[in-house]
């Protein structure tokens, strides 16, 4: 499987990014591939705003992947205009009936959100949420030298728990009616 992990918060050593940083450790390897792109890292105009490499990139990213997780911090209740913009330039070709897994983190409690609106942008695509998320907050963490740690346990349990149904929909056959 190619996993791709889109990462929408706007700093650097963010709970999200470290969250992202997990799941790339916990999917199996080399028996699966996972590229993990940083959206804040990137060149990405507003959209109809012009293309630049990295939308291409994104793009080719995106189609190439067997599934995709996209992980959001809670800003009011919605998820990054960063992550919203890089959805923008993407459409069905990259994610019709495609798997998908969800996560987010919200600073004082946990709140889901982020991503109820998520699942209707990827309605909007075409593409297969898995009903399992993940919620964060800051509490379920530790600060590092390098950022966060996840620390709670039954979330990384239930991170495993999404990523193997990722998995196992990335190699389920698509019926057409």
């Amino acid at each position: 499987m190619k996993l791709l992990i889109l990462s929408g918060s706007a700093f650097p050593d963010s709970h999200t990014h470290s969250v992202a940083r997990l799941i790339e450790s916990l999917v199996e390897q080399p028996e699966h591939e996972v590229t993990h792109i940083d959206l804040r890292e990137m060149d990405i105009p507003i959209f109809g705003q012009g293309k630049t490499e990295d939308i291409e990139s994104l793009k080719r990213h995106a189609e190439n992947a067997d599934a995709i997780i996209i992980g959001t911090p809670n800003y009011h209740t919605s998820f990054s205009g960063l992550l919203k913009n890089a959805l923008d330039h993407l459409s069905i070709d990259e994610f019709e009936m495609k798997p998908v897994g969800l996560f987010c983190n919200s600073g004082g409690m946990r709140n889901s959100d982020p991503l109820t609106q998520l699942r209707m942008v990827m309605r909007g695509v075409h593409a297969m949420v898995l009903p399992l998320q993940v919620c964060t907050c800051d509490e379920d963490f530790e600060k590092t030298g390098d950022g966060y740690r996840l620390v709670n346990d039954a979330l990384r349990e239930r991170l495993s728990v999404m990523i193997d149904g990722l998995v196992r929909q990335s190699h389920s056959e698509t019926i057409s009616i």
